[in-house]
């Protein structure tokens, strides 16, 4: 399978810290062709993973920046003894 140039435009973008579903829309794709099309090219999954490794730093940044309790302490309930409303695993 040939790379076209919406390849090169979801690589770029990866490298540049996008996930996937920012870097299908900006090569005019659904998420879901990003993975066909991985699954269909392992070159093109391998040229994938280094560019998602090359953008790691920003996007852990940018996503750090999205996260909702930034800078803030996470949300306590009342009756829950002082403990996150979100228990993970537990109940």
């Amino acid at each position: 399978m040939a790379w076209d140039w919406r390849h090169r435009i979801a690589l770029c973008k990866f490298a540049e810290g996008s996930t996937y579903g920012e870097a299908a829309a900006a090569a005019g794709i659904s998420r879901q062709a990003v993975w066909k099309r991985m699954l269909a090219a392992p070159g093109f999954a391998q040229a994938v993973a280094a560019a998602r490794e090359t953008g790691k730093d920003e996007r852990t940044f940018r996503l750090w920046l999205r996260h909702p309790y930034r800078g803030l302490r996470p949300p306590t309930g009342k009756g829950h003894g002082g403990k996150p409303r979100f228990a993970y695993g537990r109940r």
